[in-house]
């Protein structure tokens, strides 16, 4: 074995010392890719060739860039003006590519705001995620949507804001329910002046800006106005505004000296584990902490902290906005860079600093204690989840290992707005960047469901069937699943097998779980291609792993379900015949009145509409009869 590797080490070096040759002394990215056009890494450099010699150096490789050495078949490069530019270029191949030995940020979404939207003479109040685009103010970012929701909830109760659209205000005659229970003053029907709307919006952005007191202060007096005039319903609304502010006040308030908004980055690293915590500060008030879980890579034990620092910093900060102050436990490599490049995305100049003492070396050694536990919390789900799918490949005598597992499931209402839904698990437990939801493309015909003459998709053989061609068909074999769990019975379990024989895919294993008696949960059955059905004690901890499996693809085709059918409830059927544009509808429905209308016409009727010829006609009549 040691022989082979050392061959194989010999080879790839040999593979970068030819391309040595013509590698210039610029900066620039360097991409190692293995068999089957693989990334195995990409990296940036300020002088190419001083960098990639630095490979050919069998002694001063550890074991991590040992194995990638010898797994790389091809070398490329891309040179760059400066190595900034090689930093940015870098942090955006990773993304693309996802190189098996990069240090990659797998929840790397973009946080919610608050916007003041200012397109309308009354800004409307709103939560917004994304590119900041919209002529408008905004506050953030918050770590949850929860938080998001309840703030902007907070602000309606005591500023009384609108947070409908403008087609729905413009729509508006009268006031709507949030006038009724006090949370809008009703701008919509001119109830209140724009002044005065606009005073409350300036208030409004005070208290996001942490400046609270005069805000209380001035409730506080107008409810002893209201009292003193015996108004006692009102100085009631006054007193309810006065005690939100004081709740989200004293969840929120971080006192920090002479700085307002910073991020709180520390970082843990056991083994190949590695867990950076983040707390977010905007104008003094706490806007929530993430843990977040970086893939070191491959063979990630050799990664230094450092590197895994600079990579969370620009993969995270590419799509968020960075504060002026980064407060860390331990500097990212290059740090001088990282804050240059983050100017040029941003313009913003960033700071990142490792706090000497008072507050803020307070909050880092209360964030680090928070890291530890989360982190150890995280080693002990893992290894549970470990022992978990070791259970499952021993409990059912499957004859490969299971990494990773797919759960499949079908949601539907009698056969209308069908959506199928696959979930994934691995040790790091469920996968959620790995979900897909597949709208149901087939009309399949069931004799015994047939509602006004219209056949309705009721056939959950047919559907599972199509779920599995979708997602397997024509797909690279590197990213499937060692197990395919479907919530059914016997037949569902065949229609998978049946699936997969046909896509000539034969090393997943399947597993079918059916309902038990009066759909009584620990009594469900199982079954597999090698065993009839096999059912649990109700107490087994492989039967509640299955169950919590089962659930969550449940929940997540439900949902999708839900989704589809709330759209299909506003669907209009002419959209859905070809050769139907929109001066077509204006016409019909001019004519008709209405699309159900317009289902009963005939042919001799729809021609005496202005646009529609006779193969039109037919095609309406057609589609409705």
């Amino acid at each position: 074995m040691i022989k082979n590797k050392n061959v194989s080490l010999s080879k790839g070096i040999e593979i970068i010392k030819n391309e040595l040759l013509t590698i210039p002394n610029k900066s620039g990215i360097y991409q190692m890719i293995g068999e089957n056009s693989e990334y195995l890494y990409i990296g940036k450099a300020k002088n190419l060739n001083n960098r990639i010699k630095f490979y050919t150096q069998p002694k001063r490789l550890n074991s991590r860039l040992s194995y990638m050495v010898s797994h790389t078949v091809k070398l490329e490069i891309i040179v760059t003006s400066s190595e900034i530019e090689a930093l940015l270029l870098e942090s955006n191949l990773i993304k693309k590519f996802e190189p098996i030995f990069n240090i990659l940020l797998k929840d790397d979404k973009s946080f919610s705001s608050i916007l003041f939207n200012f397109s309308h003479s009354f800004p409307q109040l709103s939560a917004h995620r994304g590119l900041r685009n919209i002529k408008g103010e905004y506050f953030g970012p918050f770590v949850s949507k929860k938080t998001v929701q309840k703030t902007i909830e907070t602000l309606q109760k005591i500023f009384l804001l609108r947070t409908c659209n403008d087609n729905i205000f413009r729509s508006r005659t009268r006031p709507c329910l949030q006038f009724q229970i006090k949370r809008c003053s009703a701008p919509c029907v001119n109830l209140i002046s724009k002044q005065n709307y606009q005073e409350s919006l300036n208030e409004a952005k005070k208290f996001l800006q942490g400046n609270t007191k005069s805000i209380k202060q001035n409730l506080i007096k107008k409810m002893y106005d209201a009292s003193n005039k015996q108004n006692f319903e009102a100085a009631a609304i006054f007193r309810n505004r006065i005690k939100a502010l004081t709740e989200v006040n004293a969840s929120q308030n971080i006192n920090i000296p002479n700085i307002k908004d910073v991020d709180f980055l520390v970082l843990r690293k056991i083994d190949n584990k590695v867990l950076i915590q983040m707390s977010i500060i905007r104008s003094g008030c706490n806007y929530g902490s993430k843990s977040y879980f970086p893939n070191p890579g491959k063979n990630g034990n050799d990664v230094l902290e450092e590197e895994i620092m600079q990579a969370f910093v620009c993969q995270f900060y590419d799509k968020n906005l960075p504060p002026e102050n980064i407060l860390v436990n331990l500097y990212p490599k290059d740090k001088n860079l990282i804050e240059e490049l983050l100017y040029k995305k941003h313009k913003i100049k960033v700071r990142i600093q490792i706090p000497q003492r008072g507050k803020k070396l307070e909050i880092i050694k209360s964030t680090l204690k928070n890291a530890d536990e989360n982190l150890n919390r995280k080693i002990y789900e893992k290894s549970s989840n470990k022992n978990n799918l070791k259970n499952l490949q021993r409990t059912f005598n499957f004859k490969k290992s299971i990494e990773k597992l797919e759960v499949y499931d079908n949601s539907h209402n009698q056969g209308k707005s069908p959506v199928g839904a696959m979930i994934a698990f691995n040790e790091d437990g469920f996968v959620k960047s790995q979900y897909r939801r597949y709208n149901i493309l087939t009309e399949y015909k069931n004799s015994s469901a047939q509602i006004n003459d219209e056949f309705i998709n009721n056939n959950d053989y047919l559907m599972m069937n199509e779920v599995i061609r979708r997602r397997f068909i024509g797909k690279n074999s590197s990213g499937f699943p060692d197990l395919i769990i479907i919530d059914g019975g016997k037949g569902h379990l065949n229609v998978v097998l049946k699936s997969l024989e046909e896509l000539q895919i034969r090393n997943i294993e399947v597993l079918a779980i059916s309902k038990g008696i009066k759909r009584d949960a620990g009594r469900e059955n199982f079954y597999t291609k090698y065993s009839e059905s096999l059912r649990f004690n109700k107490d087994d901890p492989t039967l509640f792993f299955l169950q919590k499996l089962r659930d969550e693809v449940h929940r997540y085709a439900i949902a999708g379900h839900r989704i589809k059918s709330k759209k299909s409830i506003f669907k209009n059927p002419l959209d859905e015949i070809s050769g139907i544009g929109a001066t077509r509808k204006k016409s019909l429905l001019e004519e008709f009145g209405s699309a159900r209308a317009v289902g009963t016409a005939s042919i001799t009727d729809l021609l005496k509409v202005e646009g529609i010829n006779k193969s039109i006609a037919e095609k309406i009549f057609n589609f409705f009869n």
